[in-house]
């Protein structure tokens, strides 16, 4: 597990702000290649009433090229993020 801690509110998230600080600010984001730690993760978030956004991705091994693993970015927030009520 790998975890880069935000030192200030990044000036863009995934999808930007309407205003300036009207997003969650990050608190740090960690990477992980097993899907327990990252849903221990996600609960902790949880009871701690935090946002969060998590993404996958496939990363191929040198040592084994044929057989790409997923991994994970989990980003913590400082806030739940507001949903966008037009989303189905």
């Amino acid at each position: 597990m790998t975890i880069d801690v935000a030192a200030e509110t990044p000036d863009t998230l995934s999808e930007p702000a309407e205003e300036p600080g009207a997003g969650p600010s990050i608190i740090y984001t960690a990477y992980f290649s097993a899907v327990e730690e990252l849903v221990e993760h996600m609960r902790a978030a949880d009871v701690l009433n935090l946002g969060f956004r998590v993404e996958s991705y496939l990363v191929t091994p040198e040592d084994a090229p044929d057989a790409p693993q997923v991994e994970f970015e989990f980003t913590l927030l400082s806030e739940l993020p507001a949903r966008d009520e037009e989303r189905d």
